[in-house]
This record gives structure tokens, sequence and C-alpha cells, in this order.
């Protein structure tokens, strides 16, 4: 039997009056990830089952993960319909956010396999296009059973998402922030630039350097820390002179090591040596002594490597090939 309306909770006492008046197949529907930098918004309609109430269902943002997760899984067993839809980052920057997010609303709604006698949709707007009449109610995940359950599926779809993203691009930290704009996640995208799955309409306020320099800049890091973990001394790293940039100087056994680090996007063609020709070492040797003159290792042997780094696999991991003395001073 389903919860008299005297004893039902608030939400669903809210829903009860909606199906007096409108029938009694009511869809909620919300959304979740408008606001995050990176993955898509996730759309959710839902119509519970009033025979069937999911005690618990509130606004998915009170509630913990954990909680979230129980409350998925009760949901998407008892209610009598229910789809999630997500609309990718490019779609979101050639629409805009706003856009994108009624379009997964009705593509949600559209899915369900059964129409709906009315809708209930979470904000201030419905989207064009619903397959059944559709009022507003505004906070309305905290309001209605069934926007509370579309609130909850939405986020739990999105949150899966960025988790699996997190084992594959641990840099960011995405499983920690789900994606929002944290301290942590701007430092993550300055230090590595953006990724293919990020929304470059939510990027161009945040004076990012190019995905190019930015990974230049992280394989630079992650030979400098080769050359520690080796036994060497770090005398410098991106040194600039008129005739170019030293990437990496370290020091070890009395020898200085000048190392032009080339990073890797993926598999490429040709050796990394292969790409400093004779002018680019001219150009080296030149910065190196430009280098020593001003440094207590003037009389020093010195060494010239190429070291190429290849980004980071599943698990966080660089690899590092180095190429010691791959030239020597024209």
């Amino acid at each position: 039997m389903p919860l008299a309306v005297k004893e039902a909770p608030a939400l669903y006492t809210y829903d009860a009056a909606v199906r007096a008046q409108a029938g009694p197949l009511l869809c909620g529907i919300d959304e979740a990830g408008r606001g995050p930098l990176c993955g898509p918004v996730a759309c959710a309609a839902v119509i519970l089952d009033p025979e069937k109430p999911v005690p618990g269902v509130n606004d998915s943002k009170k509630l913990s993960e954990p909680r979230r997760e129980e409350l998925y899984a009760a949901i998407t067993q008892s209610a009598l319909a229910w789809n999630v839809v997500l609309v990718g980052p490019e779609r979101i920057d050639a629409i805009n956010i706003l856009n994108a997010t009624m379009e997964g609303m009705a593509a949600a709604a559209a899915g369900l396999g059964m129409k709906p006698d009315r809708i209930l949709v979470d904000g201030n707007r419905t989207p064009p296009g619903l397959p059944a009449p559709a009022q507003c109610v505004v906070k309305g995940d905290a309001i209605s059973a069934c926007v509370a359950a579309a609130s909850i599926l939405a986020k739990v779809t999105r949150d899966r998402l960025m988790a699996e993203l997190d084992a594959q691009y641990p840099q960011y930290g995405l499983a920690q922030h789900k994606g929002y704009g944290t301290a942590q996640h701007i430092e993550a995208l300055q230090k590595y630039g953006p990724a293919p799955f990020y929304r470059q309409s939510f990027l161009k306020k945040l004076a990012l350097p190019a995905p190019g320099q930015a990974l230049g800049q992280k394989g630079e890091a992650v030979a400098a820390k080769y050359y520690r973990q080796n036994g060497c001394l770090l005398l410098d790293h991106n040194y600039r002179t008129r005739f170019g940039e030293l990437d990496v100087i370290a020091y070890r056994d009395g020898t200085v090591i000048f190392a032009e680090v080339k990073t890797r996007a993926g598999a490429q063609k040709g050796a990394p040596a292969d790409a400093v020709d004779e002018k680019k070492r001219r150009r080296l040797a030149s910065a190196a002594r430009q280098w020593l003159q001003n440094s207590p290792y003037a009389d020093a042997p010195v060494r010239f490597d190429v070291v190429e780094v290849l980004p980071a696999d599943a698990e966080g991991r660089w690899r590092v090939h180095c190429i010691e003395n791959a030239f020597t001073e024209p």
C-alpha cells in the first residue's frame, strides 16, 4: 500500500498532490554537473512508483556519497521508469551549458519508455520538446520526491564517470573535486594543461598554458627528478640564454650534464636524439658555454644528454629514456 498523504514525508506529499490533479505518472527531471570544468552534464528523468516509495529520497547535495549510492540502487530497482543522458563537453562548447542541459533533459524524458502525465523540472526553465505538460519547481530536488530521485541518479552517474576518468588521469584529482574549479584543480590544469574531456568554453578565463607547453614543462620536471634519483645534483632548470634554453643542468662525478628534454605526447617516429640536429647542437653548446662562464664549474668536463619523457600511464607513472653523451660539443 502507498503511504497515506498525512504519513508521507513532505517530498512525497508534494508529489501526491500533483498526481491528484495531473494523473498517476509523475516524472521528475534534474541534472548534475553544470558547473564543473570538465566532463558531461548528466540529465536524469524518473517516474517513481507511488506504491513503492523509497525512504530517504532527498536532494542529492544533502546526502553522503555512500547514501546516494544506496538510494541509486533502490530507485533504479523500484521506479516505474528512469533514464539518464550524458551531454558531452564538445556539445556543451558548441551550444553552451544551458542549451546542452535543456537538450539533455528533453532527451532523458523522451527515453523513459512511457509517457508521463506531468513533468516536474528542477529550476526555473522547462526544456522545449518535452513529451508531456511540464512545470518548473525551483529547488525542486528539496521539494519533490521524483525530482530528488532524478537528482540522485544524475549525481551518482556523473560521479562514477569522474572516478573512471580519475583512474586514467590521476594528475587532475578528479575523484576529489569531481571536476569543479577548486584551487587544487586549477593548479593541476596549469601544470599539465587540459585533457580532451575538458570544456574549452569554461577554460577561457583561466589563462592556461597551451597543452603542448604544459606537457613540455611537466616533462622537464620529470627529467629533473630522474637525475636527482640517479645521484645527480640539480644545478639549474629552464636556464634561458640568447642562444636558447637549457632544460636541465645537473652535476655528478665531476661532470656537468646539460640535458635536452623531449616530451612525447604519444608514439612518434624517430629517436629523440634525431630531433637535435646540428643547428640545435650548436645553440645548446653556446648556451652551455654561457652558463659555465657564470658558474663555479667553468673548468669541469661537460656531457650533453637527450632525455625522452613519455606521458604518465594509467597508474600515473612517467617513463624516462636517457641517452647519455647523445652528442659532443661541435
